[in-house]
């Protein structure tokens, strides 16, 4: 898969110190992702815009541009309240999950795997609940932590994945 499994054994490394790190800054981390998701949305609202010169669908495209410029202005200029948002809108996704990973755990004929089914189901409801039920000020941190907690996890994916490439007489 990999052609070195040192390489990618150190770029985990780097992703773990760096996940840890910005285990400490969850504020900072949620702020800049919001801020540079703004930035994005205004980069494709002036694409879009200027395929209005070139595409048939004139307006869906300025729909489109217009869109993505407001919503990227509007998280840039107002981050705190993005992060706000956004965060209630990951605990509703996590809630509305969990309900459909319940009734597809109850519509389930296969033993094999169910009660994982039923697991999940509730710790993503538990998840959406608690989010929910701290918010606003779950807001400050729960996108920071959730994105660094997820470089966690991606670096130590890498990391057994790297091990795993080496020839089992220990030689790499």
């Amino acid at each position: 898969m990999f052609a070195n499994p040192w390489v990618i054994g150190i770029i985990a490394v780097l992703e773990l110190v760096f996940g840890f790190i910005l285990l400490g800054f969850p504020y900072l981390l949620g702020a800049s992702a919001i801020w540079v998701t703004g930035c994005v949305l205004i980069i494709a609202g002036v694409l879009r815009l200027c395929q209005l010169f070139r595409a048939g669908n004139r307006w869906w495209n300025l729909l489109a541009g217009l869109v993505y410029l407001l919503l990227g202005w509007s998280m840039m200029a107002y981050t705190e309240a993005s992060l706000i948002f956004w965060t209630y809108v990951i605990a509703f996704a996590l809630m509305i999950g969990g309900v459909f990973r319940f009734v597809i755990a109850c519509m389930m004929t296969e033993k094999k795997g169910k009660a994982w089914r039923f697991i999940n189901a509730i710790v993503s409801v538990v998840l959406g609940v608690l989010i929910a039920y701290g918010w606003p000020g779950s807001s400050i941190w729960f996108i920071g932590t959730l994105i660094a907690v997820e470089m966690i996890f991606s670096g130590w994916t890498l990391l057994f994945m790297a091990i795993a490439q080496r020839p089992a007489d220990g030689r790499a």
